[in-house]
């Protein structure tokens, strides 16, 4: 039995045949890294910005104070101690953000007794749209809001509320 070498045809060459092979890997390849930007561009959170800052300077205390605010504002505050560490001052910066927070709460039930007492007074839905905005209340404030506008519906507070909310 005799073995012959394979060979390609006349219609098929070999200089077909393996730029054929080189255009789909270059082509694989090319797909490949598209997918991937486009991938690392929708699966970034919306600090990231703030954490490659972050990243450049790690031992900058004012980068990492702004990270972490950004972080309990987002509401990942477990995520803005972590950042801030056990130090003196990130405990106190914590704390002030705590207390910022209850008065915040404090302040909106203040508002809200004076809504009661007086139904007329738009300045008062005014600034209680914002602050259940403040408190990530989103469905309060646009209430809040509506009212607002039923009271005064030329205002330009008001309107600047309303393309805020939308």
């Amino acid at each position: 039995m005799k073995f012959q070498f394979p060979h390609f045809s006349q219609q098929i060459s070999a200089r077909l045949f393996f730029s054929l092979e080189m255009t789909l890997l270059w082509g694989g390849l090319a797909a490949l890294i598209i997918v991937n930007i486009f991938s690392v561009q929708k699966g970034r959170p919306a600090y990231w910005n703030k954490l490659m800052m972050l990243f450049d300077s790690p031992l900058s205390a004012p980068r990492r104070v702004d990270l972490a605010s950004l972080l309990w504002q987002l509401g990942n505050k477990q995520e803005a101690r972590d950042v801030l560490g056990a130090t003196t001052t990130s405990l106190a910066t914590l704390a002030k953000w705590e207390q910022e927070e209850k008065k915040i709460e404090e302040q909106y039930t203040f508002w809200q007794s004076v809504t009661s007492a007086r139904p007329d007074y738009r300045d008062a839905f005014i600034t209680l749209t914002s602050l259940a905005y403040q408190l990530g209340k989103l469905e309060e404030a646009n209430s809040w809001l509506s009212r607002a506008q039923a009271l005064d519906p030329n205002s330009p507070v008001v309107l600047k509320l309303l393309t805020l909310l939308e």
